[in-house]
């Protein structure tokens, strides 16, 4: 295959990877785009780090094997309610690419890809259920299964869904997401991306978005973004004085399987006061406030034992 090179170099990472999966399948007859190529195209998260080859699944029929190195064709079963269309590229359904991402993938990426899927409403839980089950004993089927019972769509971004699955793989419990906090007078004091309620701890994945708030990066000046750090101090302030402990970490805190994140909430729990916190809370903001209640009923909201 000839292309000219230079239109190509003026492609960002992502554009890149979709006008390859596009070339790749139009090369190879009965296949389809798909796993994390797929979820690209989809518009979902990409994976930190290099994306790799393109990857395809073609029918069981189908040739797999081609003399280049930018194409990874897998052969499995592919029935037409599996195989969609998105950005002119031929790629299996929503569904079909969480499942196959969580698979094939790296677990924190393709918990990212499938929470953001959820989040966007290209895929319902139940569908994603059916499709387990489709596939069941096919390879890497049980990551698949272990990173299902962990799906939520209220996180939103790629650091907190890695960082939920980095934590998860570390012993720690699933915490609650999007919490909004208020005081026993009702005032409203932050919403929070992680929540252990039952060792009263926060956690906030501190993603370079988070301080430009929604200021584009041309117009995000030094003072903007110094009040947006002033902003989030006096936030955090006010958690802890509930009785609280803010946690904080950024995607270097993931690396050497999540050593600075477990340290983070570590030294979080040490400092929290849960059976002291007094305040109101709420799930999402069509839900009646509720007051604090320690211990919590839920077991999923616990911490480590250890």
């Amino acid at each position: 295959m000839y292309a000219v090179r230079e239109p190509w170099l003026r492609l960002d990472p992502t554009e890149l990877h979709v006008a390859l999966a596009r070339a790749a399948q139009a090369s190879i007859p009965e296949s389809v785009v798909s796993h994390v190529s797929a979820a690209i195209a989809l518009g979902l998260p990409r994976p930190q780090g290099p994306v790799g080859k393109v990857s395809l699944t073609a029918r069981e029929s189908s040739r797999t094997s081609y003399p280049d190195d930018w194409r990874r064709v897998l052969q499995a079963k592919l029935p037409a309610d599996h195989v969609s269309t998105a950005r002119g590229v031929l790629l299996t359904t929503p569904a079909r690419t969480v499942v196959d991402s969580f698979r094939q993938s790296r677990f924190r990426d393709a918990l990212a890809i499938a929470d953001a899927a959820l989040r966007d409403g290209l895929v319902q839980s139940e569908e994603l259920r059916e499709m387990r089950a489709f596939q069941t004993r096919w390879p890497g089927i049980r990551l698949a299964e272990e990173g299902l019972g962990l799906v939520d769509g209220r996180r939103e971004s790629w650091l907190e869904s890695a960082s939920v699955a980095v934590a998860h793989r570390r012993g720690y419990s699933v915490p609650e997401s999007q919490i909004r906090i208020h005081d026993m007078e009702g005032a409203f004091v932050g919403r929070v991306d992680h929540l252990w309620r039952g060792a009263g701890v926060i956690g906030e994945a501190d993603g370079l978005g988070k301080y430009r708030g929604d200021l584009a990066d041309e117009e995000a000046t030094a003072e903007q973004i110094s009040e947006i750090v002033l902003a989030e101090r006096d936030r955090e302030r006010g958690l802890e004085s509930l009785g609280f402990a803010v946690a904080r970490w950024g995607t270097a805190d993931l690396r050497d399987y999540g050593e600075g994140l477990c340290r983070a909430l570590s030294a979080a729990r040490r400092r929290a006061r849960p059976q002291s916190i007094r305040c109101l809370w709420r799930s999402n903001d069509d839900e009646p406030l509720q007051p604090w209640s320690w211990p919590p009923a839920e077991s999923s909201a616990a911490f480590p034992a250890a």
